[in-house]
């Protein structure tokens, strides 16, 4: 149960950090309290698919590496191990899912920079001459 534990803090520890990352980018105007919860219903659909495959992978990262570092003579705790697979397993998801553009949620479309000018796609015309309609 411990291990389950620190895996799921592990994962959790990446979230708030990519988070916070977002509320300290210029490119949107994520602020506060408000911006975290803005944040976390943008990315829901990405988080939750993040959190099953990492649910469904959890028993063979441990196990695995567990083994295989015991394996080569280091004694690693699978507390340890469970906590580091926790926030890599997020990582890895988190990169592997940026390739798919219906999981990928861009931050800036959802909140953009208070700095941000809309340019009109329309082109200029041209300034009427005298006596036309």
């Amino acid at each position: 149960m411990l291990n389950v534990l620190i895996f799921a803090v592990g994962w959790v520890l990446f979230v708030a950090a990519q988070c916070k990352n977002s509320l300290n980018s210029k490119t949107n105007s994520l602020q506060g309290w408000p911006g975290i919860r803005t944040w976390i219903l943008g990315q829901a659909v990405n988080l939750a698919t993040r959190a099953f495959f990492s649910a469904l992978a959890y028993g063979f990262l441990v196990q695995t590496f567990s083994t295989k570092i015991d394996a080569v003579g280091f004694h690693v705790t699978s507390t340890t191990i469970a906590g580091v697979a926790g926030y890599s397993a997020n990582a890895a998801l988190y990169q592997f899912f940026g390739l798919f553009p219906g999981l990928r949620v861009e931050v800036s479309d959802l909140a953009p920079p208070a700095n941000s000018q809309v340019v009109s796609a329309q082109t200029p015309s041209l300034p009427k001459q005298p006596g036309t309609p």
